[in-house]
């Protein structure tokens, strides 16, 4: 996949393809199926070419349970298509997707969690300016239950 990416309207086929995306282990695919408004829901993350390689998003869409809502902050995640993992495509990626995030944000800071045993999350989270906040526990035996969180500096 070629750099630059671009954000992008996520589409139904969209959602419908990252539905079948393969990914390992507790990761899940949501798929949105309503157009979302510019600082919520779901959106694409296209190459040069317009493939799709990724999601973006925002809001209550990237929080995870039990995450209280910050009028301050805008809540982001992503995930890169899981047969690009591991290429070098990631601090281009993430810098599209935190790029796009601060366009949206109306002066909101950025926030991030990242699962504990996530260590190249971790890596681009602190690649993009974000720094350790706190941490997060989601109770009730969820797949992933321990979340650092992360601000953007």
């Amino acid at each position: 996949m070629t750099p630059p990416y671009r954000v992008d309207a996520l589409s139904i086929e969209d959602g419908m393809d990252m539905a079948m995306w393969p990914y390992p282990g507790p990761w899940a695919v949501y798929d949105s199926l309503e157009a979302p408004r510019s600082d919520e829901g779901w959106w694409a993350v296209r190459d040069a070419e317009g493939a799709l390689v990724g999601f973006c998003c925002f809001g209550e869409a990237a929080r995870v349970p039990g995450l209280p809502e910050d009028p301050a902050r805008l809540d982001v995640a992503l995930g890169l298509r899981p047969d690009l993992v591991g290429r070098g495509l990631g601090p281009a990626f993430v810098g599209t997707v935190v790029e796009h995030a601060e366009r949206v944000a109306d002066g909101r800071r950025l926030r991030c969690v990242v699962p504990i045993w996530n260590e190249a999350g971790r890596r681009a989270a602190e690649t993009a300016g974000f720094v350790v906040a706190g941490a997060h526990e989601v109770p009730g035996g969820a797949p992933v239950a321990s979340y650092l969180v992360f601000l953007r500096a």
